[in-house]
């Protein structure tokens, strides 16, 4: 079992956007911009996982965070440590760029992903996330 953790590439476009429209029903076209990373895990050459990073500057702290989005692993293909590995992969990325830490959400009802996330060491805060649809 050859698993690799990379930075995405316009390649993996087709499998990522099957992932994301089963996890999320949401598709996604190639993005740029430095203030974004996509990852994707790869299993025997496949692609079976994706996560989206966001650096956000907290103007406060004179410093910069990056958020977490779109984690999703291929369902079949869940239990196999490979979530782990995505996630190790983004914690080094944002540690090698000076990030104070990272942050994401996550639907109430995703109790497995949520496991998968105290598992690598985050940590429920004790918040609510308010939204206001813009369009």
């Amino acid at each position: 079992m050859d698993i690799i953790v990379r930075k995405y590439e316009e390649k993996d476009l087709a499998a990522v956007n099957r992932m994301l429209y089963e996890a999320f029903h949401r598709t996604k076209n190639n993005i740029t911009g430095d203030q974004f990373c996509e990852l994707v895990v790869q299993l025997d050459s496949k692609v079976v996982g994706y996560l989206l990073l966001t650096k956000v500057l907290n103007p406060i702290l004179n410093r910069h965070y990056y958020l977490i989005d779109y984690v999703c692993i291929v369902r079949e293909y869940r239990g196999l440590g490979l979530g782990d590995k995505l996630l190790a992969y983004a914690e080094e990325y944002a540690r090698n760029d000076g990030a104070i830490y990272l942050q994401l959400t996550c639907r109430w009802t995703r109790i497995e992903a949520h496991k998968l996330y105290e598992k690598c060491g985050f940590k429920k805060r004790e918040s609510d996330i308010f939204r206001k649809e813009l369009i």
